[in-house]
């Protein structure tokens, strides 16, 4: 799939997963509404280039380059097919800051995973109540950057300013994106996705220990 096929696609998920107008699309990016549908209407036929890839990712509080990964396929090669792959396990504050060294972090805990991940994923320690009750404090999520999330996911964000990190539900409401903590009682139970916040992957999988 070339850069400009994989980038219309990117925009036109994004597009339907916000439930978002290509009216509105526009409005969010500050382009026009004919733009906007040569580059992801149903009839697109222009490409979308670096410096409006880049644009769009930095209006949309997406990462750097989000818009030329290719949309994982169950059956694409970068999906590993084992479940004797072991996972990182990483805590809510260290996830954000190790993702990219990895190698040169000093994990002391690895878990196997449960089923099919992608490359980067690994482990996530839930910590705190705020995803009560379905998820406890202790409980170990598998993190998947190179999944697609969408409205309803549950995802892994961080914030930019201090790579503090937080697992929450992604709830689309009037265009706009939150970070939703599922225990009722918690305070505050939405975060706006402002560009503070970035999401580094959708949880896949839960560990359990037997």
């Amino acid at each position: 799939m070339d850069i400009k096929t994989t980038r219309r696609m990117r925009v036109q998920s994004l597009i339907k997963e916000r439930e978002l107008t290509l009216k509105a699309f526009a409005d969010k990016i500050d382009r026009s509404q004919g733009q906007v549908s040569a580059i992801a209407g149903a009839s697109a036929h222009k490409g979308i280039g670096d410096a409006l890839a880049r644009h769009i990712e930095n209006c949309l509080h997406l990462p750097h380059g989000h818009l030329d990964q290719p949309i994982a396929d169950s059956n694409a090669s970068v999906i590993t097919t084992t479940t004797s792959r072991q996972l990182p396990v990483l805590g809510l504050a260290s996830a954000g800051k190790l993702m990219e060294n990895i190698q040169e972090a000093n994990v002391t805990e690895y878990v196997i995973a449960p089923g099919p991940t992608g490359p980067q994923a690994f482990a996530l320690r839930i910590e705190g109540i705020s995803m009560e009750p379905r998820f406890q404090e202790g409980d170990k999520i598998v993190i998947d950057p190179d999944l697609e999330w969408k409205n309803g996911d549950f995802v892994y964000a961080m914030r930019i300013s201090d790579n503090h990190g937080t697992f929450k539900q992604l709830r689309c409401e009037d265009g706009e994106m939150y970070l939703c903590a599922t225990n009722p009682s918690f305070e505050p139970r939405y975060t706006r996705m402002d560009g503070e916040w970035t999401i580094l992957g959708k949880a896949r999988w839960r560990v359990e220990d037997l």
